[in-house]
């Protein structure tokens, strides 16, 4: 190998190597272990009348859960909706919520947690949880700072 190509190869390998430890330009606000909890919680709770995929209801009551197998006050309150309920993923998500905040969107999952008794979930710090499951599955990524409901980071500024 001759002088000028290995320095090609050099200069080729210590631009990769500065770009790949480079940070992301997304911020992280929430941990692994909070998302991870996050999920079981939004399963056992959020997840029966936005379905297991975050992608709401329609106003199809065949969508899974089907409608029938929710509680009696499941039922009642989406069905004074016409048996729709807001996707919590994907572009109609991030189009409404994106230039909140991320202690607004707890502030709005509090608002919304008639649910939780009903799935035995009394903790509150869940709600933060079941946030910080819904930021990944947006394409958050976690992160060592855990969320907090004054978390003032903007969804846009964590999702991808």
């Amino acid at each position: 190998m001759d002088h000028r190509t290995f320095l090609s190869v050099a200069g080729l390998c210590l631009a990769a190597t500065v770009a790949s430890s480079q940070p992301s330009d997304r911020t992280k606000i929430f941990t692994s272990a909070q998302a991870v909890a996050g999920r079981a919680a939004y399963e056992k709770s959020c997840g029966r009348c936005h379905t297991v995929t975050l992608q709401g209801r329609q106003g199809n009551p065949d969508k899974r859960p089907t409608v029938n197998s929710l509680s009696d006050a499941d039922r009642k309150f989406i069905g004074d909706y016409d048996n729709r309920v807001p996707p919590l993923a994907g572009k109609a998500f991030v189009e409404r919520w994106g230039s909140k905040t991320a202690a607004e969107l707890v502030a709005r999952f509090q608002e919304a947690k008639f649910s939780f008794k009903e799935a035995g979930i009394t903790d509150d710090e869940d709600i933060v949880r079941i946030t910080a499951y819904i930021l990944q599955m947006n394409g958050a990524k976690p992160g060592s700072d855990a969320l907090t409901r004054a978390t003032a980071a903007s969804v846009n500024s964590v999702v991808q």
